[in-house]
């Protein structure tokens, strides 16, 4: 059996959706999976072509070919897939995205041009409204063979239903005032609360931004982490991440994720004003140790690789939790150390000479 969602049954989903509601929802480790780029980003194609009965989509950005023969196909085996692309996209909309957007509509996908934002950088696939798929790989050729980026697989039925509802509004190009579900998190709505929220929690930080700018507002919470590991991608405005938070350069970083304790965000979403307040970005906080210890071991394994411009005073551990992440003080402590031994081997030198100097003056 086919699970189409018009109009009528969309509004039905919504109302399920709007609510008050935590800003991060706990699950268990047997309910979420990661998929590391460029490393098994191959795992998404596999996800979409096992789908059955439905495929929803919303993505800045189409043009990897593999996955576009993925959905013709499915959509000419009577899977009803749904697409929402972004109506801005950087330098414009690609020549191979609007060839594919024809090859989807001629198997009968269902795909729309999202208006609304300033741009539409989701990254989102729910698989017969029982599987999420979310984070920061892009379906391009390098989102999916060259960059560094974090997905976050869950299964869990009503959670798939929630994004599945915020991309059939998007669809349809409807305003969407709220979403309500614990920890899922969207931009213009939510974003800058519920990530305001996850670095405001104790502990060590351990995070991957591909932006990081100071017009997030959120550098002062991330300073209050005296133990942190920040990597940032090679954008010149990340200069300043690099400056006053101790982050470190990465080439070819598209990552957005957090590991606060227990606490993890992975999602679309920048820490920059348009991506938290003018763009459609989607993402979720969980609460899960294992989860936690995973997604922080693979931004520690990123830490000093190749980068245009790198400058850390963080140095990463095993876990995010070890209280062994360096903080930018306990460099100038080290430097100030350095500093009084050469002073003490100056002054040794000096007492030495004058002894030798005494000395010739006896004989």
């Amino acid at each position: 059996m086919r699970t189409v969602v018009p109009a009528l049954v969309l509004t039905l989903l919504m109302a399920s959706v709007v609510h008050g509601a935590s800003w991060y929802v706990a699950l268990n480790t047997t309910q979420v999976s990661l998929v590391v780029g460029p490393t098994n980003s191959s795992v998404v194609l596999n996800y979409v072509g096992e789908a059955r009965e439905a495929v929803y989509m919303e993505v800045y950005e189409l043009t990897y070919t593999p996955l576009i023969n993925e959905l013709v196909s499915l959509a000419r085996h009577g899977v009803a897939v749904y697409v929402v692309l972004s109506c801005n996209v950087y330098g414009g909309v690609p020549q191979g995205e609007l060839n594919a957007v024809g090859e989807l509509r001629m198997a009968g996908a269902h795909v729309s041009f999202n208006c609304l934002y300033e741009y539409v950088h989701s990254k989102v696939f729910v698989i017969d409204n029982e599987t999420v798929i979310l984070g920061s790989i892009n379906p391009t050729y390098y989102g999916f063979t060259r960059d560094l980026g974090i997905d976050l697989v869950i299964h869990n039925s009503t959670i798939a239903r929630v994004f599945a509802s915020i991309i059939l509004s998007d669809y349809y190009n409807k305003t969407l005032e709220a979403v309500g579900y614990p920890g899922v998190v969207v931009s213009p709505i939510n974003s800058q609360e519920y990530l305001s929220e996850l670095l405001s929690q104790p502990g060590p930080l351990v995070m991957a931004m591909e932006e990081l700018y100071p017009s997030s507002g959120m550098y002062g919470l991330i300073q209050q982490h005296t133990q942190r590991l920040v990597l940032v991608g090679s954008h010149g405005e990340n200069q300043y991440a690099v400056s006053e938070l101790g982050a470190e350069m990465i080439s070819g970083l598209t990552a957005k994720a957090i590991v606060v304790g227990d606490y993890i965000y992975v999602g679309s979403v920048n820490l920059d004003y348009t991506s938290l307040h003018e763009n459609r970005e989607l993402g979720i906080i969980i609460e899960n140790p294992v989860i936690a210890n995973e997604v922080a071991s693979v931004i520690e394994s990123w830490a000093g690789m190749p980068s245009t411009s790198a400058s850390s005073t963080s140095t990463p551990s095993s876990s995010p939790s070890s209280t062994t992440l360096q903080s930018p003080a306990l460099s100038t402590s080290t430097a100030l150390i350095a500093v009084f031994f050469v002073i003490l081997l100056a002054y040794l030198a000096k007492a030495l000479l004058r002894r030798g100097r005494r000395r010739r003056g006896y004989l």
